[in-house]
């Protein structure tokens, strides 16, 4: 699993330092996936969007650690979630849409002109409120989508490999 791009997806007038242009985040996974020493290997690839942000909770967060700019933006990050969805498809890779995923669970409608859940030009939303436990990074319920996201797409693309049909060393923490 290759899964870059939520600290990427900083603006680039925030002083976190970790900006990286939209083109260079894509020109990086690329790069990754195709090196050589990976493609020796000849894996299974998943590409991971980055997740949605809250951007109220990502405020507090920020506060606390006296951080007073706006560091992510809804909408800023839908973008690379964005890009990380073309890069897999312009290279054959699998791509996990976790962006997509959280958002369908907070209420979000790919047709819709409302601003996106997670923004400051909304209401915060519950639902993200739930899974990110300072706006950008995961709490348990989040680690569980993305887990039982992540053996659906194994079952779907690589039925192979399906994590029920493949005998375990160690049973599984949710068992």
């Amino acid at each position: 699993m290759v899964f870059f791009g939520a600290n990427d997806a900083c603006l680039p007038r925030s002083d976190s330092g970790q900006h990286v242009p939209l083109g260079i985040y894509k020109e990086n996974l690329n790069n990754i996936i195709q090196h050589s020493a990976v493609m020796v290997q000849r894996p299974r690839l998943i590409l991971v969007t980055p997740p949605p942000v809250d951007e109220y909770k990502s405020e507090i967060s920020d506060a606390a650690k006296g951080i007073t700019g706006v560091r992510r933006t809804a909408e800023h990050t839908r973008l690379y979630a964005e890009a990380c969805k073309e890069v897999g498809v312009a290279l054959g890779v699998a791509v996990l849409d976790i962006w997509s995923i959280f958002m369908e669970k907070a209420g979000w409608d790919r047709c819709s002109a409302k601003p996106l859940p997670g923004s400051k030009n909304c209401s915060q939303n519950e639902t993200l409120d739930m899974l990110l436990s300072d706006g950008l990074h995961f709490n348990l319920a989040a680690y569980q989508i993305l887990f039982d996201s992540t053996m659906m797409l194994l079952k779907r693309e690589w039925p192979d490999e399906d994590p029920s049909k493949i005998e375990l060393l160690h049973p599984l923490q949710n068992s």
